[in-house]
């Protein structure tokens, strides 16, 4: 490859006109000596015929990010700390992935195929995904087996997901690749399973990069908190707005720095860590998310060592940092640099802003740039910011200086009304921005009708962000697309132009009579010390002898003392009682992994409902016989998947 790079061919779709209706209301503005590509040339967009990206699809980003910062790129740092990271730069990220991309039409891979990626976060999962397109196939990025104890889940939903895209190949790293034979004998598409190394090595010729803006650009699954997953379709013009805007909402500039620790397999750390930080050529810096989950001051650590300036995660990681990175592990921390901290992915509490600058103040961090933010996978990733706030000097005496949010009145929040109240029975609510540039929302009732201002009701979006629809899925198309707006499934308010998330539509409990969030009861039993972070989950189940719905709370714990596993079970009761007027008819407490969690981490209330109903909440593990069946099938498969190999040469062109 030349380092001036290949001429490209380009052929931008038709923009998609789109009305204001409640558009994005962030400044219009020129910014003296901005970022250098010159994504201010324009200013801000409004609307969507004004949101001009920079390129007009991901390979064209990534092919400039090679030939303009050759030096720039991304850096990986090892689960064991002693490690040393590994340095991936945009020039040999492009060249790697046009040799995979070559291996892989050397092995029959053909236009429009669906491709199956199975690895941690790692340089081969970045080279493959970027392969994958240039070969002109559409990568399907996966969760892996996490774990050995769970590998017949984790291959179960590979398996889900395999078939349902029909994909013709499955790259996996080389520890998996034992793992996924198995696939092979139920996925009948599948014509190849191996590794980013083996393609590598077949040393062919690199194919001329060719993409559309309305070509496929990946398969998200969603993380399937109901039922299996579903994938959203992307295209490049979606990522490509969707990150153009999320970068003029920022105010993105050449001397930004990312660090994160989200998974490669999810949109917020595939999109918003990664491919936000090739398109804008910035330095990223990327650490897996077992690295965080095993020792949270890495994080910071990562932000303090490479100057960061902009980091992501769900409110439940800085609520586990400020708690467990002890005093003596923030020593040499220097967090002056932070500019945007993402908090979205899930409901923000304030309580956590808090305790995150409380604990991370002293060190630097400015509580200007606490930022949450909502999205959704059907609408790329981002969906709103909030406006930026300069920093302060000397300390800010509230967090509210920064981040806007309302203490209202539980009980009216549960009936759709915004009532401010102080103490007993209120909760805060924060607020998570306006609209991207070139994006609009709606409050609507039931029925589509405009709501007005801190009513209650579902929230639409409609941009150039929006999917195309999911795979190979009409029906559940139709029914979060309609008329141009895509119906989140998401339930908020709005307030002077900003919106404020209150909960799922789907997960709301009605009890005698009466609605309550299921993100708000879980919140509060989280409080109670004893109940691990995130692991909880309210809902609602119907007795038929008292003909009536019953409020239930599942809870992990890692008390396995009867006596005060029954302390806690009253203290949650209380809690919950005294703070939202809702009286738990049961408590069950289990023991932690219990709770079914999606791939990105989130608690699904339907499975843990469905495991309560049937009796069977336990942790779900993979006893040594299955485990000592999932190689055999394994080898099984790879056989079979041989067999077809030899086939597929037989038959006639």
């Amino acid at each position: 490859m030349n380092r001036k790079g290949d001429k490209e061919d380009t052929d931008v779709s038709a923009e998609v006109s789109v009305s204001a209706v409640f558009r994005s209301s962030f400044p219009a503005e020129n910014v003296t000596g901005g970022f250098r590509t010159g994504a201010w040339r324009l200013g801000v967009a409004t609307t969507a015929e004004q949101l001009k990206p920079l390129y007009p699809t991901l390979l064209h980003a990534v092919s400039t990010a090679a030939r303009l910062s050759p030096d720039r790129g991304i850096t990986l740092l090892a689960d064991d700390e002693d490690d040393p990271p590994i340095e991936l730069t945009y020039f040999d990220l492009y060249r790697q992935a046009r040799a995979v991309a070559g291996g892989l039409i050397k092995k029959g891979f053909k236009r429009g195929d669906r491709a199956l990626l199975v690895f941690p976060t790692s340089a081969e999962l970045i080279v493959a995904f970027f392969g994958v397109q240039l070969a002109g196939g559409v990568p399907v990025p996966s969760y892996p087996p996490a774990a050995l104890e769970k590998t017949e889940l984790g291959l179960a939903r590979l398996k889900h997901v395999a078939q349902h895209c029909t994909a013709r190949v499955c790259l996996a790293s080389r520890q998996l690749v034992p793992l996924l034979g198995e696939l092979a004998l139920d996925v009948k598409s599948l014509r190849h399973l191996g590794t980013v190394e083996s393609l590598l090595d077949e040393g062919a010729q690199p194919p001329k990069p060719h993409a559309l803006s309305s070509d496929p650009a990946f398969i998200q699954y969603t993380s399937g908190s109901t039922g299996n997953p579903k994938g959203v379709l992307l295209t490049h013009k979606n990522l490509c707005s969707n990150i153009h805007a999320a970068g003029q909402a920022s105010k993105i500039n050449s001397n930004d720095v990312t660090v994160s620790w989200l998974p490669l397999y999810h949109d917020m750390g595939l999109i918003g860590g990664l491919l936000f930080s090739i398109y804008w050529r910035i330095p990223v810096v990327l650490m897996s998310p077992t690295a965080f989950l095993m020792q949270p001051a890495r994080w910071l650590h990562a932000m303090s060592k490479y100057k960061a300036t902009l980091t992501a995660a769900p409110n439940f990681a800085y609520a586990m940092a400020a708690r467990r990175v002890r005093p003596k592990d923030r020593e040499g921390l220097d967090l002056k640099t932070v500019r945007l901290a993402l908090n979205g992915a899930e409901p923000v509490n304030v309580r956590s802003l808090r305790d995150f600058v409380e604990a991370f103040g002293p060190y630097g961090f400015s509580p200007s740039a606490l930022y949450p933010v909502y999205g959704l996978a059907e609408a790329t990733v981002a969906v709103t910011f909030p406006d930026l706030h300069e920093k302060k000097k000397g300390k800010a005496s509230e967090i509210g200086d920064f981040v806007r949010y309302l203490v209202v009145d539980r009980a009216e929040l549960a009936m759709g009304r915004v009532v401010e109240k102080q103490g007993q029975g209120s909760m805060a609510v924060v607020s998570v921005g306006r609209a991207v540039p070139g994006h609009e929302i709606q409050i609507v009732d039931d029925k589509g009708r405009w709501l007005r201002e801190r009513t209650v009701g579902h929230v639409l979006v409609r941009g150039p962000s929006v999917m195309k629809g999911y795979f190979q899925d009409p029906e559940a198309t139709d029914k979060v697309l309609r008329n141009g707006w895509l119906w989140t499934g998401d339930l908020g308010f709005h307030d002077r132009g900003e919106l404020f998330i209150t909960g799922r539509s789907k997960d709301m409990l009605i009890i005698r009579g009466k609605n309550f969030y299921a993100e708000d009861l879980e919140r509060l039993a989280e409080r109670v010390d004893g109940v691990r972070p995130g692991g909880a989950v309210a809902f609602g189940v119907y007795d038929e002898a008292k003909a009536a719905d019953l409020a239930v709370m599942v809870c992990e714990t890692k008390f396995d003392d009867d006596a005060k596993k029954q302390v806690l079970a009253g203290a949650i009761s209380e809690g919950v009682a005294t703070h939202s007027g809702l009286i738990l008819d049961e408590v069950v407490l289990v023991p932690p992994g219990t709770i079914p969690k999606t791939s990105s981490g989130k608690r699904q209330r339907a499975g843990t409902r469905q495991l309560y109903l049937e009796g069977e909440l336990v942790p779900k593990k993979t006893g040594k016989l299955k485990l000592a069946l999932v190689f055999a099938r394994s080898g099984a498969g790879l056989l079979s998947l041989f067999k077809r190999k030899l086939t597929d040469r037989r038959e006639p062109d």
